[in-house]
Order: C-alpha cells, then structure tokens, then sequence
C-alpha cells in the first residue's frame, strides 16, 4: 500500500460466498481447526443468561486471565474489539497532537495507513527487503524521529520473521529515539513461543508494545478479541483513549477467552498441524512450479506465473473452483497471492484447481 492510498471498497467483503456452500475460504487467514474445545458452550451460554445485560467495561477478570497467561501484571494489559480497534485506538493515542509522525512498512496490513489517515497523518513506508522486513531502514526512519512505528511480525502477507537481535534493535533505536514501537504479532502463536522476542523485551521493562489477536490460531474470529500489552503508562494511555467505548468487549468475547486460556495444549495442536500442512502446501506449489516466499505463518505467498495478472488469476480460481484467496495487488504487490495454509484436503483440492487452471487453455490469458 503506498503512502495515502487506501483500500478498495468490499477489501474484506465475503462477496459472492455464502456460509453452508461448497465454498474454500483462503484468504482471510482463518483457523480451520476452529477453536479450543468448549468456547462454544461458553458462549451460548453467556448468550442464553445474560445477553440483555452489558458486559464487564474494564475486563478485569479477563485482563488478570491475560495477564498470567503472558507473564505480565494486568496493568500492562488493555483488550479491544480485535488488534483492528488496538491499531486505530493507539493511533488515536499517539498521532492526536499535530505534527506526529508514523512509520511502518511498505506493502502489509492496510490497518496501519487507515487507521493513521483516520487521524490526518500519512505514514512513512519504508519498502520490503524482497519478502523481508528492512529492519536496517526501519530503524534509521525510527531514529530519524517519529512518534510511533508499526511492525507486523510474522510479516502479513509474506510471512517472514523477525529474530531476536532484530527486535532487540528496534527496540532500541525507538527507545533512544522517544518513538513507541508497536510489534503487532497477530500470527506469531503459528511460529511459536520460542519466537516471543518482544514479549520478552516487555517482560524485562523494555518500551515496546505488543498485539496478539485471538482470531487467528485461537479460532475465535468471530467473536473479536484483541491484546495489547507493554509498559503500564503506554497501555494506561490506549485504555483512556479507549473510555469513548466502554463496551467494546462483548460478554460472548470475553467468556470465549477465559475458556479457550485454560486450554493452552490447543493452541500447541494447531501449530503443529498448521506446520504439517503448510510444508504440504509448499510441497504442491513447488510440484507446480509455482515461486513461494518461506512462511513462519499459516499462509503463504505466491506468485502467480507471467503473464497472469493476480487479480483475474484469483477472480479465476474463485469463479471456476469456488476457492477463494487473496491477490495481493491492492497492497502494492502485483502478481502475488496470499493464500491461507487450511487444511490437507483443503490444501489437495487448492493443488487440483492449480494445476487444471495453469494446464488448461486460458492459463496464459489469466
């Protein structure tokens, strides 16, 4: 996404599917494994007893739940409405005064410019490193001054990954800089807690803060549940931006939650299978010939062969294969697909429809 541009009407829009079809959803990035065992139950049940009553406005069951959970003291824990409300709510908090600044990458998820344009500021975008985040610029424009950086890590929608000396270092140039730095890590629950860099830092008193989402490996999308966690002070100021909607997290969100946290082993299962088939997804696309950027997410982007143009390749598979994914052309990276990992039979009926549209005789007009 370039600087001020903003996404196409219906981005996120379910146009054309209907829930019960004959329909596969890869472009949303959505766990087909659905959520822990139970959170269902929680939910209806919280539905049947108290849907005419408001739920809790400061989440604090919940906030003490999350925050034995990430090791952190509940003060250093705020909620929203998904990490999408946590985007728009620190932007809010930290571009209000004129003349701020953000920074963040080129090319990722569009929250980070439409949430910056919904408060009169245009971001700095500093481009990919080919499917890498460029933690050498980024760090630059952080030092150069800025009031607050973006950094999606697992990258969405290449699914690079950060390592520890690489977050350590933009830690520090934001903290030398006086720049909050914001880690959105709503994918890294696929690469695992041994990739926790950040949270680490926050652990140890470092000024940095981290998003993590429940919609993603959790399986709770539709419920909406967001984390934001970080130095006291930072999350006190996102939570008072957050006092014009006092009850943003639902009962139903914040019963799901508490259910699915003591259930920790699931989230473990649906790393390891997400693992196992997302190496199978690899595996066909490298049997097709189909070039793929490593992922340590549960997608994988692709780049569809020349001259195929990425939209009307996507368009293609949807009106031909009923499979949905999403091309990558609205974010500034023609001729590339985003392609959610799903499951292994999800994963041989995506090769199937690969191979019948690059062998058949429109492949070229694409």
């Amino acid at each position: 996404m370039s600087q001020g541009q903003v996404l196409p009407p219906g981005f996120f829009a379910d146009t054309g599917i209907v829930d019960g079809g004959d329909h596969l959803r890869l472009h949303l990035n959505e766990n087909p494994y659905g959520p822990p065992p139970g959170t269902v139950d929680a939910v209806h049940d919280e539905s049947a007893c108290h849907l005419n009553r408001y739920p809790d406005a400061d989440c604090l069951k919940l906030r003490e739940a999350l925050a034995a959970h990430f090791g952190v003291a509940p003060d250093m824990v705020a909620v929203g409405n998904g990490t999408d409300e946590l985007v728009l709510l620190t932007s809010l908090t930290f571009l209000r005064e004129p003349g701020t600044s953000v920074v963040t990458t080129a090319t990722t998820f569009p929250g980070y410019v439409v949430s910056a344009a919904s408060v009169g500021r245009t971001p700095v975008t500093v481009p990919l490193d080919g499917a890498d985040l460029p933690v050498g610029e980024l760090g630059d424009r952080i030092g150069a001054g800025a009031d607050l950086t973006f950094v999606c890590n697992p990258l969405n929608p290449t699914g690079a990954l950060l390592d520890r000396a690489s977050v350590r270092h933009l830690i520090d140039r934001a903290e030398h800089a006086g720049v909050v730095v914001v880690f959105d890590e709503a994918y890294i629950d696929f690469a695992g807690p041994a990739h926790e860099f950040a949270l680490q830092a926050v652990r140890e008193g470092r000024r940095a803060l981290v998003m993590r989402t429940f919609s993603k490996a959790w399986g709770l999308a539709s419920v909406r549940m967001g984390v934001v966690i970080g130095p006291a002070d930072l999350v006190a100021r996102v939570s008072a931006t957050a006092g014009a909607l006092p009850f943003n997290v639902n009962r139903q969100a914040q019963r799901a939650v508490l259910r699915a946290l003591e259930q920790p082993e699931h989230l473990e299962r649906v790393r390891a299978e997400n693992a196992r088939v997302r190496e199978l997804l690899c595996k066909s696309l490298d049997a097709l010939g189909l070039t793929h950027a490593p992922s340590a997410s549960n997608f994988v982007m692709v780049e569809v062969p020349p001259p195929c143009d990425s939209t009307a390749f996507a368009a293609r598979l949807a009106a031909e294969h009923r499979i949905f994914v999403r091309a990558l052309d609205a974010l500034d990276m023609p001729g590339r697909l985003r392609i959610t990992v799903g499951t292994e039979p999800d994963v041989e009926r995506l090769a199937t429809a690969l191979r019948t549209m690059l062998d058949g005789p429109a492949a070229t007009a694409g």
